[in-house]
């Protein structure tokens, strides 16, 4: 067991942090949209600006563990998270909403498939970047 956890301790990891990351920017985005009735792609916006902080630190030294300057790693950081979180996700939320309409299901579905869309564009991003 020990031997498949080093083998897959990157993957492990991320999992984690990701879930941790997921659930605050699936909280600050449903109390946006659902509550206070920002439109979706302004709440994941705001929501994953928020987790992008979070992921960092968590990322740098959790998951990756990385030896490198975070003077380095931030910019390309930022670079690969708004580009995951503003434009890939962004671009799934607004296919769903506008194919499927404009209610709380249909917010959180689409946040659920943006989460998983970015989830795969920030892991080979992060991958790069932290190595």
């Amino acid at each position: 067991m020990k031997e498949l956890y080093e083998k897959h301790k990157e993957k492990v990891r991320f999992v984690l942090v990701g879930g941790v990351n997921t659930a605050v920017d699936f909280t600050v985005f449903g109390l946006l949209a659902n509550v206070l009735g920002i439109f979706a792609v302004v709440a994941n916006m705001i929501s994953t600006a928020v987790v992008m902080i979070i992921s960092f630190v968590l990322n740098y030294n959790f998951v990756w563990q990385s030896k490198k300057s975070k003077r380095e790693t931030a910019p390309k950081f930022v670079a690969v998270s708004l580009f995951s979180a503003w434009v890939v996700q962004s671009v799934v939320i607004f296919l769903i909403v506008t194919i499927f309409g404009r209610d709380e299901m249909t917010n959180l579905a689409a946040k659920i498939a943006g989460i998983v869309a970015g989830t795969i564009t920030n892991f080979l991003g992060y991958k790069y970047i932290f190595r």
